[in-house]
């Protein structure tokens, strides 16, 4: 009996270890990858790893939120316009901007000044290109070549370089330079059509002009038609006498829109511009004449040595991004630089010229140091 229950014992443990054999192999635990094999995690596509430029722009970011401020010498942002720069950045960064207003040669002399004694107290200056070249002509600027929009490719109306390679003045909102007539002064027969036509007697006394002396904007208008022989010394002579001066645009804006002249030649829409945006139907509009328009900027740059560079560098790339063209460029009226940014001119002031004329930085400083040193006693006497 005992033999019996050995050979069953026996029989039962061999074929134990014989079903064991057959069984097939059981998988890793899926928790514990095999050490052969690591896994590794699958990038998002919608999500790239940040670059080295990323990581270093955000150090710009987080050493101008500690500086807390930004100084900002401007023409541009004055009234509503520097009051919404200043909200929207200040929202969006945290960073306080102080905003003095001037004439746009008198902040070139502020700064000019500042440099030489060795206290400088802007951070940026805003104003046309001429006096942002002449700041940097005299050392006062720095490079913007390192801010992110400057990298950003076939989304501008004009480079904001356009006129720098080196990147210091850089444009950001573009200004048309034509005929301004009232039209409640002049007939829609009555049209010129020509800066000919503006010597006529029935002109004299009924236009207005910005002095010379101390905006550059007849100089970058009548400057470059005489440059480009478009036009000649003796009819811009002529229309000169032929006109009354005022000291500052928004004097000029405000008679022209009462009717006391009636018309404008040469200037930028963006004098009359504000008004238009806050009442459309003003009697103001934007005439062409056959030898063409003149386009110039409003340029920005950064200080050498101002007290905040990287808050400095970020209110200028804020200026160039979608937002920050919207929020400058909208309630002035004006051509932001961006194509990804709607036209905000008032409809009055929009027209077909015969043809563009974008003057470089060169040529506006050449045309304003022979306009107010060579021209203006020859021509207007004034």
């Amino acid at each position: 009996m005992r033999k019996g229950w050995l050979i069953i014992l026996i029989f039962t443990g061999l074929l134990g270890l014989l079903l064991a054999a057959c069984a097939p192999q059981s998988s890793p635990n899926p928790s514990t990858p095999a050490a052969s094999k690591p896994v590794t995690a699958t990038p998002d596509s919608n999500f790239p790893p940040p670059t080295s430029q990323d990581a270093a722009w955000d150090k710009v970011i987080e050493a101008a939120k500690k500086e807390g401020k930004v100084t900002v010498y401007s023409y541009n942002m004055t009234g509503d316009v520097g009051l919404a720069v200043s909200d929207a950045f200040g929202k969006k960064y945290g960073i306080k901007l102080e905003i003095i207003t001037g004439g746009g040669a008198a902040l070139a002399e502020r700064i000019n000044t500042e440099k030489r004694v060795g206290a400088v107290v802007a951070d940026i200056m805003d104003a046309n290109t001429f006096q942002i070249a002449y700041i940097k002509e005299i050392g006062a600027t720095a490079t913007s070549e390192d801010i992110p929009a400057i990298k950003e490719a076939g989304i501008w109306q004009i480079e904001p370089w356009t006129n720098d390679p080196l990147k210091h003045v850089l444009v950001h909102s573009l200004i048309y330079r034509a005929n301004l007539i009232n039209t409640n002064q002049v007939k829609s027969t009555d049209e010129p059509k020509s800066l000919k036509e503006l010597t006529q007697a029935k002109w004299k006394g009924r236009m207005v002009q910005n002095t010379p002396r101390i905006s550059s904007g007849p100089s970058i208008f009548f400057g470059t038609m005489i440059q480009r022989k478009l036009t000649d010394s003796d009819t811009v002579r002529d229309i000169g006498k032929g006109s009354e001066f005022t000291s500052t645009d928004d004097e000029g804006a405000k008679l022209l829109i009462q009717g006391r002249y009636a018309l404008w030649p040469g200037i930028g829409g963006r004098v009359v511009s504000p008004f238009l945006v806050q009442e459309p139907n003003l009697p103001i509009k934007f005439v062409a004449i056959e030898e063409g328009t003149v386009a110039s900027g409003n340029a920005m740059a950064a200080i050498n040595n101002g007290p905040h560079p990287n808050a400095a560098r970020l209110l200028i790339n804020w200026l160039l991004t979608p937002e920050g063209q919207t929020v400058f460029n909208k309630p002035q009226g004006i051509v932001p630089i961006r194509k990804d940014v709607p036209d905000f001119t008032p409809p009055a002031l929009r027209f077909t010229p015969t043809r563009i004329m974008i003057p470089t930085i060169d040529e506006e400083r050449e045309n304003t140091l022979l306009f107010r040193e060579s021209w203006l006693p020859k021509l207007w006497e004034k």
